[in-house]
């Protein structure tokens, strides 16, 4: 509930804008850039493996991304990383997982998958907070009704318990490492860090900035958090359950190098490859 409860909030208390919806759009194509592009790569014998495109697109955004974005710099200003989840959770649900599935076991898409995004609690918490409540201009109501005020004090409690050493401890307790796929595992974490921030940079400079003028002065950080972000705690699974226990290893092995990573540039000197990201935007 910890992590609904702080999307709500935050899209409940932000200055929404078309510059926004423009942004989602962005994210999204920028997330169908990225799979394309590793798929192509992935022609290439010397660096080819299943599940490499997967590992080339997509962020532990509401695992990783909300609760140290909002640990570092503060939950009250984690609506400028919400901004991009939008997009992010639309590819990931529609274009990720059900070509993941295809790939490595043949299945196709259903109706199931709609049913899913529909009941997703970050769907669910960004719908109701951004669209049903913010736009509607019912946040007034809801602050000045007791009842409903104490509603907003629980669901604030609620976001206070997403901590980054909590995530960390809850993360750290379930990873796992095999050395026997360390070589090939740094390999594909480089190709990510590469492509994701090449790509990352372009669309930012070139799309991104000319209409983010009127987003908060948090988003430069935001969108360097989101390019640092290891790709989705999930795909270990799904490459589990649809493809061989080896490509969920080389999944699960990339995605904890790729951990890693996001936590050096968090913890030394606090959050200062965001910082460095922000400069360069």
């Amino acid at each position: 509930m910890a992590l609904p409860a702080v999307l709500f909030m935050a899209f409940l208390n932000m200055d929404l804008s078309k510059e926004y919806l423009m942004i989602s759009l962005i994210i999204f194509l920028f997330m169908n850039v990225l799979l394309l592009t590793g798929i192509l790569l992935n022609r290439i014998k010397l660096i080819h493996h299943p599940v490499l495109p997967f590992l080339m697109t997509g962020f532990a955004f509401g695992l990783l991304g909300i609760p140290l974005f909002g640990g570092v710099y503060g939950f009250e200003n984690v609506g400028s990383l919400s901004i991009l989840g939008i997009g992010h959770e639309f590819f990931a649900w529609f274009i990720y997982f059900t070509v993941l599935k295809y790939q490595l076991g043949g299945e196709k898409f259903s109706q199931k998958t709609v049913y899913d995004f529909i009941k997703s609690p970050l769907i669910i918490s960004i719908v109701a907070g951004g669209v049903a409540v913010n736009l509607a201009g019912l946040k007034p109501i809801l602050e000045d009704v007791f009842v409903l005020k104490g509603l907003l004090l629980t669901l604030e409690s609620l976001g206070s318990i997403t901590t980054p050493p909590l995530i960390l401890i809850i993360v750290g307790y379930g990873i796992k490492f095999d050395k026997a796929y360390m070589k090939k595992s740094v390999q594909l974490l480089l190709l990510r860090l590469t492509l994701v921030f090449a790509i990352g940079f372009l669309v930012k400079t070139l799309l991104i900035n000319p209409i983010s003028s009127n987003v908060d002065g948090y988003f430069d950080m935001a969108y360097f958090t989101y390019l640092v972000l290891p790709p989705p705690f999930a795909l270990v699974i799904f490459a589990g359950q649809y493809g061989t226990d080896e490509h969920a290893a080389m999944a699960n092995n990339t995605i904890v190098l790729s951990t890693l990573f996001l936590c050096h540039c968090f913890f030394n000197r606090g959050g200062s490859c965001a910082e460095f990201g922000m400069k360069l935007g």
